[in-house]
């Protein structure tokens, strides 16, 4: 079993397809619309750029959508073929890809990876609010930076589904991440009003750790989203 394998739950999972893969693996170039803003890019970001790029392509195959260019708007947000919800997500080792169809009711998906690192203890009272902090403080203290790192992750992948219908940059205060350890699930709870997401409107996902990464994940269906979002993550309600 991958880190993918139960990532999204098993009532949707069907419907999306993902792909992965090492960006420090030698790539094709990527499609020319693509490279605007990457000339001063590292090395290393043109390599995860286009292998980002190169998984959304395969992904799309596996729904028989034919290879498309997926620039990065102004605002960085790749661009998708109509008619597709997909996220993109990268880090120096792994790039992965998930794409769905809007026709299938998705109409937003979050997804990263981190590195299975602790947090750095600086950050946290940065992208941690106080009911964080204190969730936190009540684990082992082995196990609470690596969790900090994932209420990050979830952050990260939250806002990432919410852009596309809100349009709006998010701090890292805007949300408060609740996790279940045991279920492998999370839940974002919007702290504001971000239209057409109110203040207690909540978006939920799911997370997996293996040695190397964290990753999370959600899927927004229009069902959900006609609900307020409470199961964003995986279940229609």
């Amino acid at each position: 079993m991958t880190l993918f394998d139960q990532i999204f739950d098993p009532e949707i999972r069907p419907a999306i397809r993902i792909a992965a893969g090492d960006p420090r693996i030698e790539r094709v170039p990527g499609m020319p619309d693509e490279e605007t803003g990457l000339k001063r890019a590292t090395e290393r970001r043109q390599r995860e750029f286009r292998t980002g790029r190169m998984l959304a392509r395969e992904a799309l195959r596996s729904l028989e959508v034919a290879p498309a260019v997926i620039p990065a708007a102004d605002d960085r947000a790749p661009v998708w073929p109509e008619g597709i919800a997909g996220s993109i997500t990268h880090c120096h080792d792994l790039c992965a890809a998930a794409v769905a169809r809007k026709a299938d009711g998705f109409v937003s998906i979050g997804l990263d990876l981190e590195p299975a690192e602790p947090l750095d203890a600086d950050l946290v009272s940065e992208i941690c609010a106080d009911e964080e902090r204190l969730w936190l403080a009540a684990l082992p203290a082995a196990s609470r930076g690596l969790f900090a790192r994932t209420i990050f992750s979830a952050k990260e992948c939250a806002y990432k589904c919410q852009y596309p219908l809100s349009g709006k940059v998010l701090d890292f205060h805007a949300m408060t991440i609740s996790i279940d350890g045991n279920a492998g699930s999370f839940v974002a709870r919007f702290n504001t009003d971000v239209p057409p997401f109110r203040t207690g409107d909540r978006l939920s996902g799911r997370f997996a750790i293996d040695g190397l990464h964290v990753l999370t994940a959600m899927a927004l269906t229009s069902a959900a989203l006609a609900y307020r979002g409470v199961h964003g993550g995986g279940r229609c309600p």
